[in-house]
């Protein structure tokens, strides 16, 4: 019996995944950081030119705040893995030492 509780290696594992995930999230920000200029310079003088460009700060902060927040996730995922492995190997101890008392039933 290795794990009691998880499978310590594949929840740590998904927690670096979702810490690898993070930074993705500011890809959507830059993939449209150039449109929104182009827009702006094409129609200068026009609210609609500096609209994009607005739009676009707010969404690269909102951006910004998802890549903390999965940053973090993973972090936690991770540590709770670390907390669970020894959380299984106290419990694994336990169950060992329960295993030593009960008699071996002996077919005869």
């Amino acid at each position: 019996m290795d794990e009691v509780y998880m499978e310590v290696e594949q929840v740590r594992g998904g927690g670096g995944d979702l810490q690898a995930l993070a930074p993705k999230a500011k890809l959507a920000s830059d993939r449209v950081q150039a449109p929104a200029q182009t827009a702006a310079s094409s129609n200068s003088g026009f609210f609609t030119g500096d609209a994009g460009v607005q739009w676009h700060g707010k969404f690269d902060t909102v951006t910004a705040g998802v890549e903390r927040r999965v940053d973090w996730q993973g972090a936690q995922v991770a540590s709770s893995a670390d907390e669970l492995e020894s959380c299984d190997q106290e419990v694994r101890g336990r169950f060992r030492a329960i295993e030593r008392r009960i008699p071996i039933r002996r077919e005869q």
